[in-house]
Formats: C-alpha cells, structure tokens, sequence
C-alpha cells in the first residue's frame, strides 16, 4: 500500500522520499492542524525531492470558513504553488451552515491550472458526509478526498469510509490515526491504494524509519 506522508520542512522531505514515502503533503504548525507552509519551504522541497508534492492551501485554523481576504490569501497561495511547479494542493472549506463552500472550491478550481486538487478534512466536519460527497461529485476537478469517514480516526470511521468510497466520483484517502496497530485492521476491512499518514511514522515528532518500514509492510 501507498503512503502519503506529512511533512513540514526540507529535511524531513528529503529523510520521507529516503524511507520510501509515494507522496508528501507539505504544511506548516502540524500540532495545530497544518496551514499553507512559507514560500520558501514550499520552493525547496519541490526542487529537492523527486516524488509528487501536495501542499496545504489554509490561512488559519481557527475554522474552515473563510472570510474575502482569507480567500484572496489562498487564490495567492495557490498562484505561487503553480509557478514553483507543486504536483498538488490540499484544500477545504466550509459555509457557516457546515455544508461545502461551492463558491469558493469553484474559485480555486479557476486558479489550480493543472495541479491535482485534494479536500481535505474539513469534509469530515461538514453537517452531513453524504450530502457531502455529492456535492463534490459534481465537481470532476476535485481528484482526492482526504477523509476519516467523519470520524476521529480513520479505523472508527471504516464503515462510513466504505461507504463513501461506493458513493464518491474522485479517490477516497484514508486519514487520521493511521498506525502500526491500525493498518491491519484497516487494509483488511477498507481497499484502497494509499493511505495518508502523519504521528502514525513518528516517535516524539521525528520520522521513525522502522515504523515507516513497518508500515509500508
């Protein structure tokens, strides 16, 4: 199974690519819940690391609702991330009512050109996952969903994971408290291609490369 792993700086993509990662999601304040990392941090993992770079596109993480000048801090965001050549970018946002902001994922489905769109867990804080899932399925453009099925872990959320991936027109992505003692359980009851870690390849916030090993199996 393949792995997309979180990372936060240049030397922790470098060390992830070297363990045998398929893919990087690159963010900033990972304790927090990650927001779009710096310029340059972005321009030097794309120029040193070989594998596909999926970069977070979220000013704050106060919510995922987002005001106008919020959303003209990411379209930036964004515009700067295709010229450095980014693979990807990873995002999600909210009305206040909880449904799926349509007019500003179509704002950023204008800016993306060709980078491969991701949304990310803010769907698991929507007001009804289903309801969710179909609103993004009238959105070709959107070819990843980063979701634990609604859930605080991916492994509580199995059921509604299987669910949605029978529902979902893009690639569903397991993530959230993926570990060595939940992969397993997961591979065994969820089939999908890649799995989107973060603490899970991690002992006290630095990559563990026997976890890593382990883990890719």
């Amino acid at each position: 199974m393949k792995i997309e792993v979180i990372v936060t700086t240049l030397s922790e993509a470098i060390q992830a690519e070297h363990l045998g990662a398929d893919r990087l999601e690159l963010i900033a304040d990972m304790g927090n819940g990650g927001i779009t990392p710096s310029f340059g941090t972005i321009r030097n993992v794309v120029e040193h690391v070989s594998i596909p770079v999926h970069v977070m596109i979220r000013p704050h993480t106060r919510s995922f609702h987002y005001n106008e000048d919020d959303v003209e801090t990411m379209l930036a965001d964004i515009g700067l991330c295709r010229e450095l050549g980014v693979d990807g970018i990873v995002f999600g946002a909210l009305t206040k009512d909880g449904e799926i902001d349509e007019r500003i994922l179509g704002e950023v489905i204008k800016h993306k050109g060709e980078m491969t769109l991701t949304f990310h867990r803010a769907f698991d804080a929507s007001r009804d996952v289903f309801e969710s899932i179909e609103v993004l399925n009238e959105y070709p453009e959107v070819d990843i969903l980063l979701t634990s099925g609604g859930a605080n872990t991916a492994i509580e959320g199995i059921e509604v994971l299987n669910r949605l991936k029978e529902q979902a027109g893009m690639t569903i992505l397991p993530g959230s408290g993926i570990t060595l003692k939940t992969m397993p359980s997961l591979k065994e009851r969820l089939v999908v291609d890649m799995v989107h870690i973060g603490n899970g390849v991690r002992t006290d916030g630095q990559f563990d490369e026997s976890k890593f090993k382990q883990l890719r199996g």
